[in-house]
Parts: C-alpha cells; sequence; structure tokens
C-alpha cells in the first residue's frame, strides 16, 4: 500500500490490513458546540445486529480540533438504537468544535472487522438537527483495546487530488468543517486559500456564498461536512 500510494497508481484510499481481524474502525465525527450547536449522535449495536454478540459495550473518544485528547465515554448495555447529546456541558463548559471516534468491544474472536458509519445531527440555536452521515473511516481499535491506529487515509508522495463541490443554492452562508484523515501534514488549497493542518486536526471554515467548493490535497479523498444556512 505504501509504494502504491508513493506512484499513484492504484493506490489504498484506507491504510488497513484486511488481513488482521476482531477490528472496529471508525469515521471521524464532527462535534460542535460553538456558535448556538449541539451536536446529536446516533448509533447502533453492530455486533449484536449482524454477529449475535452480547457484550453490547462501545467506546466513544473526543478530542479538540488540535487533536488534543478531551475525553472518553464507555456505554455499557446499549440498545439496537442508542443516541448520545454532545453540548457545552457534556464537554465541561467547551463551546469549540472537534472529532469524535466510536469503537465496539468484545472478548471473543469474530473474526471480522466492523465499521461505525453513523448518524450525526447539528441543531444550530435549537432549531430541528439536520442529520449527516459519517464520510471518511479514519481510525481503527482491537475489539480487546490492545492496539490502535488514527489517520489511517491515504495520501499520495506527490500527486495533488482535487474534490469539486457543487453548491448551486441561494444559501446566505456556507461553512465547511474538514480534517486531515492522513498520518501526515496536509497542505490544503480550498478555493485558493492555503491552510496546513496537521494529522487528525480539523477545522471549519466560512466560505460565505461561493457556489463552487475546489479541494486540492495530496489525501486521497478529502470530503468536508458542509453548513448551509438560511434565515439564520
Amino acid at each position: 500500500m505504501f509504494f502504491r500510494n508513493l506512484i499513484g497508481i492504484k493506490p489504498a484510499i484506507f491504510l488497513i490490513n484486511l488481513n488482521k481481524k476482531n477490528i472496529s474502525t471508525s469515521d471521524a465525527f464532527f462535534w460542535r458546540t460553538d456558535s448556538g450547536y449541539s451536536t446529536i449522535f446516533k448509533f447502533s449495536d453492530l455486533l449484536s445486529l449482524y454477529l449475535n454478540e452480547n457484550l453490547k459495550e462501545v467506546e466513544i473518544l473526543f478530542y479538540d480540533k488540535f487533536n488534543n485528547f478531551l475525553k472518553s465515554k464507555k456505554i455499557t448495555n446499549i440498545n439496537l438504537n442508542n443516541k448520545l447529546i454532545i453540548d457545552s456541558s457534556f464537554l465541561n463548559g467547551l463551546k469549540d468544535y472537534g472529532i469524535f471516534y466510536i469503537f465496539h468491544k468484545s472478548k471473543n474472536q469474530i473474526n471480522s472487522i466492523i465499521r461505525n458509519s453513523c448518524y450525526t445531527g447539528y441543531s444550530y440555536k435549537n432549531s430541528l438537527p439536520s442529520f449527516v452521515h459519517g464520510n471518511l473511516v479514519t481510525s481503527l481499535k482491537s475489539f480487546d483495546g490492545s492496539f490502535s491506529k488514527f489517520g489511517i487515509m491515504g495520501a499520495s508522495k506527490f500527486k495533488k487530488n482535487r474534490y469539486m463541490i457543487q453548491n448551486y443554492h441561494n444559501f446566505d452562508k456556507t461553512e465547511i468543517a474538514i480534517m486531515n484523515p492522513t498520518q501526515n501534514t496536509l497542505e490544503i488549497n480550498i478555493n485558493n486559500r492555503k491552510i496546513i493542518l496537521k494529522s487528525c486536526n480539523s477545522k471549519i471554515l466560512d466560505i460565505g456564498e461561493e457556489k463552487t467548493i475546489s479541494i486540492i490535497s495530496k489525501c486521497y479523498l478529502l470530503r468536508p461536512v458542509i453548513f448551509n444556512y438560511e434565515n439564520n
């Protein structure tokens, strides 16, 4: 995978060793408590649903936008469908944004790899939340917690990749939430604005009313979460 990504021929989008099993992989989910936001996270008991596992336990890890660890939350006896409210009180008064990950736990050897691409909702000033699906698998952890890895998205050594977004609606304002899902520092060009993001760091950018968003970086898949505003 290293050499394929180095030369850009049949690149590996995700740096996951599929020969290893008993692994829980997680997308990187944005949390927001800034500007009147609260975050609603919905997740499922995947191991029970698909593999008849009865442990019913997950661990959710929270990081700030600079990838500093904030807290972990272990939840036992989860249901088939679960909801977690992430507001400033949940994060000890912090009004900011960052990333979190979810990992399932198991004591059994089930010889499988699972991925959590759950739904994250964002409520702006107590409005109805808008939900988005996870879009970047970024981390993994063994079911028994013996090893973990973050920043598992592939990147090229030389080639730059362009990710284009069409946003042809009459919104008053658009923000994009973007994170570096690789293990390297990324130079990212967004509509001719250059930003530098260290591994697993995140940033929210106000791009005003621009209708087309061009994201250029060496990451093979750099998809943001888009926040469109209309009438506050």
